[in-house]
């Protein structure tokens, strides 16, 4: 579904305050699946998943969506954005709209489809994210935070793109918000099988949805792998200024102190399912 080659991109090329933000990335996401994206501030993790749908081109390489370069001559942009459904942080500032259901429908309508077809993806889009049918007469500035930004990703669900990019989706989100968000994505992922991107600082979400983790570091792709495989090497990670979940920082040093647990333990299931399994235990007596 997505494929970068060898792609390049500076900021401020030629100027004095020039910074290289990528260097010859090159990587390949596969159709339905979820991509955690990782990295510290300034690890080019932004401008990458900008190029995606075509809002920063690549000085030198290529960005194939569906196969097809999206800066090739005979392509159109404005469809690759379409297809590519890009959720900025914050994207409650972009709410503008007099009621929800209009700004739901913006997208829709600017694809030229009919008002029937407009009507029908904006209460599916709607129903995707958990808004209930009363929410869409009202204005957006009188939701809460959490169902602004359930708003805003409806906007980009009913233009249904087969690619969903989001960049921190539950920044600034109470607890309660940010764990209805997170699992309305997961569930929008499960039901539509939608190729998804999380761009997130917080491990534990990304172990818990990611299929892969992109780690990006200075630019360069650092590790593309499963979790676990990423997580084993907790080193590196603190080197380039990341963590691994909390969950895996207890068993990795259980493990130090003699436990015989397995690297890479990124989820709490998992844990209780090793440490009961160590001691002899049976699912009730683990509390699992």
């Amino acid at each position: 579904m997505i494929k970068l080659e060898q792609v390049n991109y500076t900021y401020m090329k030629g100027g004095p305050f020039e910074k290289q933000a990528l260097f010859d990335v090159s990587l390949s996401v596969n159709e339905g699946e979820f991509v955690g994206v990782i990295g510290h501030t300034g690890s080019g993790k932004s401008t990458l998943i900008q190029m995606l749908n075509g809002l920063v081109k690549p000085q030198s390489g290529q960005v194939f969506i569906d196969g097809k370069d999206i800066h090739a001559k005979e392509s159109n942009l404005r469809s690759v954005r379409f297809q590519v459904g890009l959720v900025m942080q914050y994207p409650e500032y972009q709410l503008f709209e007099e009621t929800v259901e209009k700004d739901i429908a913006f997208g829709p309508k600017n694809m030229g489809l009919s008002e029937d077809e407009i009507k029908e993806r904006v209460l599916l889009s709607a129903n995707l994210v958990g808004l209930p049918k009363e929410a869409l007469q009202k204005s957006p500035f009188d939701l809460s935070g959490g169902q602004k930004r359930r708003a805003a990703i409806a906007g980009v669900l009913a233009m249904q793109p087969k690619v969903l990019v989001l960049d921190e989706p539950t920044a600034g989100l109470d607890p309660a918000g940010r764990d209805e968000i997170l699992f309305k994505i997961r569930d929008m992922h499960r039901r539509m099988g939608m190729t998804v991107l999380l761009v997130s600082h917080s491990m534990e979400d990304v172990a818990k949805l990611a299929d892969r983790i992109l780690v990006m570091n200075q630019g360069r792709v650092e590790m593309f792998a499963p979790p676990r495989e990423v997580f084993k090497r907790r080193n590196r990670l603190e080197e380039i200024g990341l963590t691994v979940p909390q969950v895996t920082r207890i068993t990795d040093d259980l493990r130090a102190a003699g436990w015989p647990l397995p690297e890479g333990i990124y989820t709490m299931e998992e844990a209780f399912g090793a440490i009961a399994g160590m001691l002899g235990l049976g699912r009730e007596e683990s509390g699992c």
